[in-house]
């Protein structure tokens, strides 16, 4: 039986990647660009992006709401970057509501981190059987990690403060393994709900 719909799904809303921007090589100081998205074939939104410099990028659109005048938005998002273990940097956006760490913004009244808009994961509404990927927040909130496995990786988790060594490779293992399931889980869902899929790797 399909679980009832608590919560907007991330498929809802427009998103803001920081991977994309940066695989574009568009995290250039003094860029400044349009980001389009498009469905069909056709251009439903778009936003101006000014890369200020490598921490820091602002976004202006405006935004409509039923029956009222357009507001216009202009403001910074903060951008911060983190090593990665086979060389590089990596960068993230912080939530301009929460300031939480997060590879994507959706587009609220502002852009702003999935735990700021309430929003669930589609995979999350497609089956209540489906119990992998809730271990894999149980097990990530045991990590000192509060990002989802789609928006930081496993291999990416740090070492919590105090946690032996053996026993953070022993639940990294353990978290890799599930979320393997889980996407496994996920691409089934999706796929039996007609869902198209893109840029999972299993």
């Amino acid at each position: 039986m399909a679980r009832q719909r608590e919560k907007d799904s991330t498929s809802d809303y427009r998103t803001l990647n920081i991977s994309a921007l940066k695989c574009k090589n568009l995290l250039r100081s003094g860029a400044s660009f349009q980001w389009e998205w498009w469905r069909r074939g056709e251009k439903v939104a778009s936003i101006g992006i000014a890369i200020e410099s490598l921490h820091s990028m602002r976004l202006r659109y405006q935004s409509r709401s039923r029956g009222r005048e357009p507001t216009q938005h202009d403001y910074p998002v903060t951008i911060t970057w983190t090593p990665c273990h086979l060389g590089g940097e990596r960068p993230w956006l912080l939530c301009p509501c929460c300031g939480r760490r997060v590879a994507k913004l959706y587009s609220g009244s502002v852009f702003a981190c999935r735990y700021c808009l309430r929003l669930n994961y589609p995979c999350q509404q497609a089956s209540k059987r489906d119990r992998a990927l809730d271990r894999t927040w149980t097990l990530r909130r045991k990590l000192s990690c509060d990002d989802g496995p789609f928006d930081y990786p496993a291999e990416y988790i740090q070492r919590p403060k105090g946690m032996h060594r053996k026993t953070f490779a022993r639940r990294i293992e353990q978290l890799s393994r599930i979320e393997e399931q889980a996407m496994t889980n996920m691409v089934t869902a999706m796929q039996k709900l007609g869902i198209r899929i893109t840029g999972i790797s299993l």
